[in-house]
């Protein structure tokens, strides 16, 4: 059996399982990327790649060829496609075992948090995208996006869905519910200023685009300033990049994060404002708790202070010689 049509099936059977459009984009990325490499291995064409030419020598042998330019992390996640696409070929009787059973998969270790350690990140942030002249720019729609992505800590992927039925609840008692990760929904309360920055930027809309079907709740929220489309996440990524810049902080942003450095530092903030790490596991809307204590590992004197405060370190305290 060729490998594209092995491929192709176990696409077909993600997306019947509702997988999140990023997540089969991810895998069928992963999937050809390594296919590649294992057919130049056994010397033939990518289109003519067969599962039998799959073994593991040739599969250990690719995966080799694409770590020399690839993160653990990277190397990881394609271990995972691989192990996942071998398991449904053996289960549909393609193949009689998984390769991948003997490849040993990369170790990743605790990948560190990228927040911006800038004083008054979010004032700056909202005061260049209100007062930008870039051409691209629609300021009242900037700090909506803004001001949504720093108080509700979203994934670009999350921002980039929101629909106008997406925010819900009466006046003071604000929400918005987001998809995230495995089309799992999840509420998160916007306090009223964003709220009001919402309105004001669909106040403009209606009048930049008055024939936009604003009583369908399926309609997006966000859209390009030109073109009345729903906004894309590269134009995200692109408005987030420009305020940067036009804050004068791109230099203290990491590299390769951007609007994931925007979660980061909301996550840190609310963890210095009292929130615990189930709260934050809770509106991050991480599947693992293991993912959210990160933030915990990144403040050490949070959880000093936590300890400081114990009954026993207060009897301690009473016993303690004196300096």
């Amino acid at each position: 059996m060729l490998f594209d049509e092995a491929a192709d099936a176990w696409i077909d059977a993600l997306e019947a399982a509702k997988k999140s459009p990023n997540t089969v984009a991810a895998y069928r990325r992963d999937l050809g990327l390594v296919a590649e490499l294992a057919a130049d291995v056994v010397t033939t064409e990518r289109n003519e790649l067969r599962l039998g030419d799959l073994t593991t020598p040739t599969v250990r042998r690719a995966f080799a060829r694409r770590a020399r330019d690839s993160s653990a992390s990277t190397m990881s996640r394609t271990h995972s496609t691989w192990n996942s696409f071998f398991g449904f070929a053996r289960s549909e009787g393609w193949v009689p075992a998984n390769p991948m059973d003997a490849i040993e998969r990369a170790r990743t270790g605790s990948q560190a948090v990228r927040s911006v350690e800038v004083d008054d990140l979010v004032g700056r942030m909202l005061r260049a995208a209100a007062k930008s002249e870039a051409r691209s720019a629609w300021p009242t729609r900037d700090v909506a996006i803004i001001a949504v992505l720093a108080q509700t800590g979203v994934r670009l992927s999350e921002l980039t869905g929101l629909l106008l039925g997406s925010r819900t609840g009466d006046t003071g008692a604000r929400q918005v519910t987001v998809i995230g990760k495995g089309q799992k929904a999840r509420t998160i309360p916007i306090t009223d200023g964003v709220d009001a920055l919402i309105e004001s930027y669909l106040l403009e809309r209606r009048d930049r685009f008055p024939g936009q079907a604003y009583g369908d709740h399926r309609t997006p929220l966000f859209v390009h300033p030109a073109t009345g489309e729903p906004v894309t996440p590269r134009q995200v990524q692109y408005l987030v990049d420009r305020l940067y810049r036009e804050a004068g902080i791109r230099g203290s942003v990491p590299e390769g994060a951007l609007v994931h450095a925007l979660r980061h530092s909301f996550a840190m903030d609310l963890l210095d404002h009292g929130a615990d790490v189930v709260e934050l596991q809770t509106l991050l809307g991480h599947s693992s708790l293991n993912t959210t204590r990160r933030y915990l590992t990144a403040r050490p004197d949070r959880l000093r202070e936590t300890v400081a405060t114990s009954s026993a370190a207060s009897a301690i305290e009473e016993l303690r010689p004196p300096d």
